[in-house]
This record gives structure tokens, sequence and C-alpha cells, in this order.
């Protein structure tokens, strides 16, 4: 446009106008570059109803009806929302439903902060995701950097192994490709019965959902499984591989048998216990009379315990091996066996000591029942 057509239309329209019709043009222009150009404003792609009101000196625009935003790749879909133009924060409600990638999240509330990228839900709140769902009654989801903050009712479900998990308050670390939840965490992975379902309680708790799927259980730890129930500081069940490793003293009770030492690991197959591994200072112990205080013992470096549906077979102690052992014949007592060797192996039917093969510079003692003299353990 020429100075002098410059002039004319200055001269010819008043000033507010011709601010107008620059501002009509402006916004043409910038409308033309979004529909281009990915905008990282929040934008209103549709509402049935748009009007605007000054609230306490606050403008706020009230959308109703099919109401559609868009910030970068998240879409926000609700029943009404209310815009604060101070402080840029928008307040949804009414099946709300906000979208990004594979990734949705519904809430019964939801206050979206447009420069900082933060949604807060509240409500029923629920994350899906390929093979994934996270629910709780609170809710922060950081949407510049994919992490999420949760409290109250947490509950996280990974479909594909049948895992789940309950706690008080947990995060989601992308980064890391784990959650990590903590305050009355309980980790359970089912079999298809139900039968040999793996629960881990404990105080903290991490969910690695990456290549080596693994829950990582620290503090007061507590494993139960079926008729098992072990204790320990920190504990490791590998998904894939259906083993947990149990660290810092740990110890585990059976029925009547009770198992310690450095560290002990829990093999199952398709859920089902089949061998515990002891090792470090190994102690295996088997009450055969409470009241009289009667209880069989296997020491060794490492003892492994062989489990066949459901009930224990055999116990093999290895290395510096030493036992003491009640004997039964139908029922009778008929003495005690104390021996030391390189291997000592028990094996056991219907929970009970049936026969014991000492193997290896074998040194031992047998105590008929009627014997009143000291016994020594070797």
């Amino acid at each position: 446009m020429s100075r002098l057509r410059k002039l004319i239309i200055t001269q010819i329209l008043p000033l507010p106008i011709v601010v107008f019709i620059m501002m009509i043009c402006f916004n043409v222009i910038t409308k033309g570059r979004s529909q281009s150009e990915p905008s990282d404003r929040l934008e209103l792609i549709h509402s049935d109803v748009s009007r605007g009101i000054v609230r306490d000196g606050i403008p706020l625009k009230i959308l109703e009806g099919n109401v559609h935003a868009r910030q970068d790749t998240l879409e926000l879909l609700c029943d009404r929302a209310v815009y604060n133009e101070l402080k840029k924060i928008l307040h949804l409600s009414g099946n709300i439903r906000l979208s990004k990638g594979r990734d949705t999240l519904i809430a019964r509330e939801v206050r979206y902060f447009e420069e900082s990228k933060v949604a807060i839900a509240e409500g029923n709140v629920q994350v899906f995701r390929p093979e994934q769902r996270m629910q709780s009654d609170y809710l922060e989801y950081h949407y510049d950097s994919d992490q999420i903050r949760a409290r109250g009712n947490l509950f996280l479900q990974d479909f594909e192994n049948m895992v789940y998990v309950t706690a008080d308050r947990g995060e989601y670390l992308p980064d890391k490709k784990c959650t990590y939840v903590k305050q009355n965490s309980h980790f359970w992975r089912i079999d298809s019965t139900s039968v040999d379902t793996v629960h881990i309680f404990s105080d903290q708790l991490t969910y690695y959902f990456g290549e080596t799927r693994r829950a990582v259980a620290k503090d007061s730890v507590h494993i139960y499984q079926n008729e098992l129930h072990a204790v320990c500081d920190s504990g490791i069940y590998f998904i894939d591989e259906d083993v947990i490793n149990l660290e810092s003293q740990p110890k585990a009770m059976q029925k009547n048998n009770t198992m310690y030492g450095h560290q002990m690991q829990l093999v199952l197959q398709d859920r089902e216990l089949k061998l515990i591994r002891v090792s470090g200072n190994a102690n295996a112990i088997s009450v055969v009379d409470s009241a009289l205080e009667k209880k069989n013992r296997l020491e060794g470096k490492e003892i492994i315990m062989y489990i066949t549906d459901r009930k224990l077979e055999k116990i093999y102690a290895v290395s510096n091996a030493r036992s003491f052992y009640f004997l039964k014949e139908k029922e009778e007592d008929r003495g005690i066996n104390v021996a030391s060797a390189d291997t000592i192996k028990a094996f056991l039917k219907d929970n009970e000591l049936d026969s014991i093969a000492v193997i290896g510079g074998a040194q031992g003692t047998f105590y008929p029942h009627d014997y009143k003299g000291k016994i020594v353990e070797e």
C-alpha cells in the first residue's frame, strides 16, 4: 500500500475503525498460520456455546456442549469448561477425556494449566495405556515430561503379565520405565486358577515395565504364595523368569518348615513354587513335636528344597553339611541321627522325614530313642 493510499484511508476513516480492520487482518493471518503450523498455545477447537463474563475482576470464558480444546498433541474434551484468561487455567467437568497419543485420562474434574502443561485430576481418575491402567482419587499429570504423581486408593494393572499393584501414593517415571509406589504397597500376580497367586507386601515397591520386567520391594517385605510365607528387607521378582530373589537375612516358612540364610531364591513355574534355594549359612528347620520341642535341623553353605505338587519332596544341604534328625518307623521313635558330610540329602513323604543320604566325608552318630546320655551335635 502506497503512502498516499494510507493517507487517504486515515483521512476518510476514523482511527478506531482503521485499528479494528488491522486486527481482523492480523487474526486472519494468524489463523491461517495456525492451520499449517502446530501451536504451543491452548486452542479452542469447538464448543456449542461460548460466552465471556467477568467475575471478581477476572475475565472468564464459559464453554458448554461438546467442548474440544487442543495444545500441541494433547486433545481435551468435556461437556463444560471455564477458562481463566489471567491465570491461563482451563477447568473441565462432565465426560472429561484427555488424550495424547495412545494415552487417555478420564476423571470427574480436571484443572489444566496451559503454561506448565499440567493436568490436576480428581474423582475416580483413570489413565489408560496399551496393556496398562492406573486409577486413583487424585492425580497430577505433567504432559511436558509424561510424569505422573498420584495418591489415594492407587491401583495399577498390567494386563499382559496379570500384575496388579495397590498403594497409598506413587509416581510414574517414563524415563526409567517404571512406576514407584509407597505406603501400604501390595503387588500380586495371579495364575489361571488363582491358587498360586504371588503376593508381595512392602513399604516401597518399584515396578519396571521395560525389557526386563521386575518388581523391586524394599522395607518390611512379606511374600505369600500358597502355603509359603517369606520375609526379608529387599526382594526382586523377575516377571519373565518367574524367579524371586530375597536379600538381607531372608526367612521363609511353609507349614512346619522354616528356612533362613544370607540370600534366598524362590523358583516358580507358572506361578507354582518348585524350588527354594538358600545360600550363606543356610538353615532348614522342621518341627517334629512342638510340645516336646523336637526339631529336625539341616545346615550347609547352601540348601536346596525341591517341591512337587505343592509338597516338600526333598532337601539337599551342600558343602559343610550337618544334620540333626529324629528318626521314626511306623510312627514309633527310633532315635536321633547326627551327621556331617560334604552333602546331605533328606527325602520326605507326606511332609515327614522318610530317609537320609550322607555323601562325601561322612561322620555321624546314632542315638537310640532310650539313650539317656548327652547328645553331641556334629
